[in-house]
């Protein structure tokens, strides 16, 4: 019989990913060749491997290719947040494993399973607690040059992320960063950026010193490299209010080229702050602003509606925040639907999903250019995956309330 063909089912949302998971892959001897499709492989016979990574809010619009491929005898492995998250609801959509954990090291296990030509098992696992240095996010197979993640994990535990699920906050070296940035200049990049949850809490895990110190180093460092283009602190590296001061703002005016950073405030309710544990409240959340503004920086601030139980007088609340922040202050705000996430505090709640009249309200907002409309799509993507559920998996869907 021969070997099973490989593919790597790549999404938009995901493709920044791949690189290093296809380094993992490459990896290990004898590892039969990967195939990255943009879409469901028609060329796949039974017995081959489809590879997925997605996050929860593709599900509903993946399942009906999933299907497809099950009905074809193909064999289904998913990755990515939503594997990771809730590997049981995984499985009982139809996939025969999961990776979870480190993929780094949960692929090349995979991989060992075919080479050798054994059943599936359900889960491969890597572990959370790997030194992550050593993987690189660049491929061969690939022209995407990612941004360098830094920092996994995180210590917060916000009730509506799943950064923490990656379990306690981890560092790159620097001299991994020296790699990458080496790298880039031979692939003649022009810009570097970085991908870290909390970007002023990165340190360098072999040395006894202070984060400010560790990211004056990796600026430095991009500088030397030649870089013109130096992104940080904005997305994908955001800004926690409460770690931002005035000499913060110094060391990011003296070498980034970015002229807005990105602050998570998450809510304009200090009681809805409280509850999410977020650590901080709206009065640091405007003196981070204001901050910011004093060195030069323009402010996006991101802010969340929709959370379960959120009352009219809540959102009311959130809303005059965002009138104040600019009225007062230069701020680009952007607003998000609350998402239930597997793994975290709140997977099984339910959004709220407000009433016209508040809708009205939002709106306005966007009406009169002061937040963006990622709102709309959140809530779009919520409603569509619960009514999925409600329809593919009742007796999860019961859980929600």
């Amino acid at each position: 019989m021969s070997a099973p063909r490989v593919f790597f089912r790549s999404t938009p949302l995901t493709r920044l990913s791949l690189p290093v998971l296809l380094n993992a892959w490459d990896s290990v001897p004898g590892a039969p060749d990967i195939q990255v499709v943009n879409r469901a492989p028609e060329q796949a016979k039974k017995g081959d491997v489809v590879l997925y990574s997605f996050l929860t809010p593709q599900l509903p619009d993946l399942h009906p290719e999933i299907k497809s491929l099950l009905e074809r005898g193909i064999l289904l492995v998913a990755g990515g947040p939503h594997a990771d998250g809730n590997p049981a609801l995984t499985l009982e959509t139809g996939f025969h494993a999961c990776v979870t954990g480190d993929g780094e090291k949960a692929l090349p296990l995979l991989a060992q399973d075919i080479i050798a030509g054994n059943c599936l098992s359900k889960r491969y696992d890597g572990g959370r607690e790997s030194d992550f240095s050593a993987w690189m996010p660049f491929s061969s197979r690939l022209p995407t040059l990612p941004p360098l993640e830094l920092m996994r994990g995180c210590r917060f535990r916000c009730a509506y992320c799943a950064t923490s699920l990656a379990g306690r906050p981890r560092f790159r070296s620097s001299e991994s960063v020296q790699e990458y940035l080496m790298e880039l200049k031979r692939r003649n990049a022009k810009r570097v950026n970085f991908l870290c949850p909390s970007a002023l809490e990165y340190r360098d895990p072999s040395l006894n010193i202070s984060p400010k110190e560790t990211v004056t180093r990796l600026l430095t460092a991009a500088r030397s490299a030649g870089f013109k283009h130096i992104e940080y602190g904005i997305f994908p590296s955001e800004i926690r209010p409460d770690s931002l001061d005035s000499e913060w703002v110094r060391i990011l005016r003296a070498f980034v080229s970015n002229r807005r950073v990105t602050l998570g405030a998450q809510s304009g309710s200090s009681c809805r702050l409280r509850k999410l544990r977020r650590g901080h409240d709206i009065p640091v959340v405007e003196q981070a602003v204001e901050t910011a503004n004093s060195g030069g920086f323009t402010v996006n601030l991101d802010v969340i509606v929709g959370f379960p139980d959120e009352s009219c007088d809540e959102l009311a609340a959130t809303i005059r925040f965002v009138r104040r922040m600019h009225r007062q202050h230069r701020v680009h705000v952007q607003v998000h639907h609350f998402f239930p996430l597997p793994g975290t505090p709140l997977e099984n709640r339910l959004p709220t999903f407000h009433a016209d009249a508040q809708i009205r309200l939002l709106e306005l907002l966007d009406h009169d250019g002061l937040i963006t409309r990622q709102w709309r799509t959140g809530y779009r993507d919520a409603k569509s995956y619960l009514e999925w559920l409600r329809e593919t998996h009742p007796g999860v869907y019961a859980l929600y309330h």
